[in-house]
């Protein structure tokens, strides 16, 4: 018979920390997305809607696959996190660049729309995460 194994300290950390800031990033870019949408509908038509919900939806599903990562890597070593991190971070722009590349010039939705909704609801996801991670009063440094 196997003995459990008992999680490293950071681990309780990591999960709360990430917890935390996905559900303030959520609280606060969800309904900025849904605000921009409206004035994308409001200002620019259906174009503009439609390149908002585009904008909202790429710029949530980015945001989540940081906080995402982070949780399913944070029975690793704490290198192995950073590792998880940045592998996330370099993905979301990998994706961001094929994203406009492949985008580049369409008529499917209005351009401005889209960059202003993921340029808002990004700041707004930052914004979640660094209150979130605040609130969750995690000491990151051990003496």
């Amino acid at each position: 018979m196997t003995e459990p194994t008992q999680d490293a300290p950071h681990v309780a950390s990591v999960l709360r920390l990430a917890a935390t800031m996905q559900r303030v990033s959520l609280l606060i870019a969800g309904p900025t997305a849904v605000v921009a949408v409206v004035l994308g509908f409001v200002l620019r038509g259906v174009p503009g809607g439609v390149g908002a919900i585009v904008g909202g939806v790429v710029a949530l599903g980015l945001g989540l696959l940081g906080t995402v990562v982070m949780s399913r890597t944070a029975r690793a070593t704490p290198a192995g996190v950073m590792v998880g991190a940045l592998a996330a971070f370099t993905g979301k722009l990998a994706f961001l660049l094929v994203f406009l590349l492949v985008m580049r010039g369409t008529s499917l939705f209005d351009n401005q729309a889209f960059a202003f909704t993921m340029l808002a609801v990004t700041v707004a996801y930052i914004t979640g995460e660094v209150v979130g991670f605040v609130r969750a009063k995690t000491p990151v440094i051990d003496i």
